[in-house]
């Protein structure tokens, strides 16, 4: 009989139990400090025609990155289970922020997406996206038993439909998008049953289509797109400061589509800057890092202590690394534009925090990882404790078997 995986902490003072795991931090650590270099490059031209001040929009996101950083040590110092707990109230204040960012009505790049509170201001889906998570996570945990029946699953689908609903009316149509596919993630390795699975991916598809075609300048992306750029002056600004880099790079500080070429060239689009001044090898390099993070999550996930901690670690690595490929498929043409910054480089304050403390929580999932040999006096070569206490279930009814991992 398997040992039963708690949802609460309930750590044993005898315990020991790992350190965070360190090669995760290093990756992330490196990608910020890389930002630095590559944000005061693509800015400076930029920065220097408005500012008088090359270095203005560096010192801005420096001030951001050590943010960043100090948050990841204290929140990896915090039992992420608290989330669980507080997970309808996160849920209850990101829906009432995105309210208030509607109707304030300030108008940034054609959208209402801020919050203006003075001296700063923040984007309120960001909050969201946490929120959502921990609270689907903290959902499929408590209700592992039920997901069987479909109508346990209304729940976690109208949170997340209310959430992207109130962020397309922004209008923010890549975010809506990115929050639903991570939420499907946790779905799809959270023990929902295959039908239900495909159904919501169908409904999902259809609903997504019909909203699509309703502005005509996400229209007007996707034709772009089909067309293969011709049309959208940032994408084929972008693909030309690839051409320049080519295989090695023109070399840090060298890059001409910087100089008011390339709108946007230190935010969502700084992945062809790093294109152009580090060649293909510096775009792959950042590429492998983000495919780093992703098996190191992976990892984490699953040998995580508990049925939330693995969700909650799935459904983070999963938004950090389709926020980085979907941005760099975007500068090459890949994907239509969609506005998404790349995680830990591009410039900007709110997705950068954010970033920062879901690492910083996945980072706490991994430090409560017991050490295998003081596990129930196994023996260090035993099986992590999401392999050993995992299995497939299947509906008796239909025979149907779900998808994922089932703590029992």
């Amino acid at each position: 009989m398997s040992r039963q995986l708690s949802n609460t902490s309930g750590k044993s003072p005898r315990t020991p139990f790992r350190t965070a795991d360190k090669w995760f931090l290093f990756a992330v650590l490196s990608l910020m400090f890389m930002s630095l270099v590559v944000v005061y490059s693509a800015s400076a031209f930029w920065a220097e025609l408005k500012f008088q001040n090359p270095a203005y929009l560096l010192r801005s996101h420096l001030f951001k990155v050590v943010i960043g950083m100090v948050l990841i040590f204290a929140i990896a110092k915090i039992d992420y289970h608290k989330y669980q707990k507080y997970a309808v109230h996160l849920l209850a204040l990101s829906a009432l922020l995105l309210l208030v960012a509607i109707g304030q009505r300030v108008i940034i790049k054609g959208a209402a997406r801020w919050i203006h509170l003075g001296i700063f201001s923040f984007e309120p889906s960001e909050i969201a996206r946490m929120a959502i998570l921990f609270f689907t996570a903290g959902y499929l945990a408590e209700n592992a038993e039920k997901l069987g029946d479909y109508r346990n699953l209304i729940t976690p689908i109208g949170a997340t439909a209310l959430i992207a609903g109130m962020i397309v009316l922004q209008p923010n149509f890549s975010t809506a998008l990115m929050i639903i596919a991570v939420v499907g993630m946790i779905f799809l390795t959270g023990g929902v049953r295959k039908s239900h699975f495909a159904a919501l991916v169908g409904a999902a598809v259809l609903i997504g289509a019909v909203v699509l075609v309703f502005e005509a300048y996400r229209v007007h992306r996707i034709e772009t797109w089909i067309n293969h750029g011709s049309g959208n002056y940032q994408v084929r600004q972008s693909i030309i400061g690839f051409g320049n880099g080519g295989i090695f790079g023109v070399g840090p500080g060298n890059s001409k589509q910087r100089n008011l070429f390339l709108p946007e060239s230190y935010g969502d689009f700084i992945y062809s800057i790093i294109g152009e001044e580090y060649g293909l090898w510096g775009s792959l390099l950042i590429l492998l890092v983000f495919l780093f993070l992703a098996f190191r999550g992976t990892a984490i996930a699953k040998r995580a202590p508990d049925r939330f901690g693995y969700l909650l670690a799935i459904g983070i690595t999963s938004g950090i690394c389709f926020y980085a490929f979907v941005n760099a498929g975007v500068a090459i043409g890949l994907f239509p534009t969609t506005g998404l910054p790349m995680p830990f480089i591009s410039y900007g304050g709110t997705a950068m925090i954010t970033n920062s403390i879901a690492v910083g929580i996945l980072l706490n999932v991994s430090k409560q990882i017991p050490e295998l040999s003081e596990v129930a006096g196994e023996s260090p070569t035993a099986a992590p404790p999401s392999e050993r206490n995992v299995s497939k279930k299947t509906n008796v009814r239909n025979n149907d078997p779900v998808v994922g991992r089932i703590y029992s």
